[in-house]
């Protein structure tokens, strides 16, 4: 993808998913109307970031108590921000942004995923590819723990906690609806969507044309987490 593309691309999702107005492909409200219901969303999700807050309640810590959030909305959240977590070492190994302030993207990628990212990734396309750099592996290996630890639970979390809220009809279902009503649940699913391609176009420049990882690369997010650790 050019990076003329990749600006347009980011208009495109700004425009879209901040800016648009109400029903406006879909629902949720633009950014200067956000609604207090939706910023404490977003404030609980954050509490309960990497699912720490809730582990620490399950284990008897019940110094600070989680908020009790929708679990597809809590996994939905933390594997989008997961994902965006593996990306910082990848991004340490890509040496045609190494004069791009790579950390600063990725910082505040965490907290606006794409509205970051994507900007990068067009700015480093009209770089001249580099030679490749090894990977710093205990760093590139701890973050890759915490992520795949990270990714699962939000799988299973989807699935299997908090079963006061039904079983895997009725989560689906849920997710059917908010997929309608909710711009932060369409925002993270763009964001997942994105996270794939910028994935599969990061490691195809980081290894070798016979590389394996050229195929492994297409597997989403696991592709990136096991390329980490190994």
């Amino acid at each position: 993808m050019s990076s003329r593309a990749l600006w347009c691309f980011w208009l495109v999702y700004v425009g879209l998913l901040l800016f648009a107005p109400s029903h406006l492909p879909f629902g949720g409200e633009p950014v200067w109307q956000i609604q207090p219901e939706t910023l404490a969303e977003v404030r609980a999700e954050s509490l309960n970031f990497f699912f720490v807050l809730p582990v620490l309640n399950w284990l008897g810590v019940q110094t600070m108590i989680s908020p009790v959030l929708h679990p597809v909305d809590e996994a939905l959240f933390n594997f989008a921000v997961v994902w965006m977590w593996l990306f910082l070492p990848v991004l340490w190994c890509d040496r045609r942004g190494e004069h791009l302030p790579r950390g600063v993207f990725w910082s505040l990628g965490m907290f606006l995923t794409n509205v970051f990212l994507i900007p990068y990734m067009a700015l480093r396309r009209d770089i001249a590819p580099e030679p490749l750099v090894a990977k710093q592996t205990m760093v590139a290996r701890c973050f890759a723990g915490i992520g795949l630890v990270v990714g699962i639970m939000a799988i299973g979390w989807w699935g299997l906690a908090r079963p006061e809220f039904g079983d895997a009809g009725d989560r689906l279902a849920y997710f059917l609806t908010e997929m309608g009503d909710s711009r932060l649940s369409i925002a993270f699913v763009v964001d997942l969507g994105c996270f794939w391609l910028f994935q599969i176009m990061l490691l195809g420049d980081l290894n070798p044309k016979s590389s394996v990882w050229q195929s492994l690369r297409f597997i989403p997010f696991f592709g990136m987490a096991f390329w980490l650790m190994f």
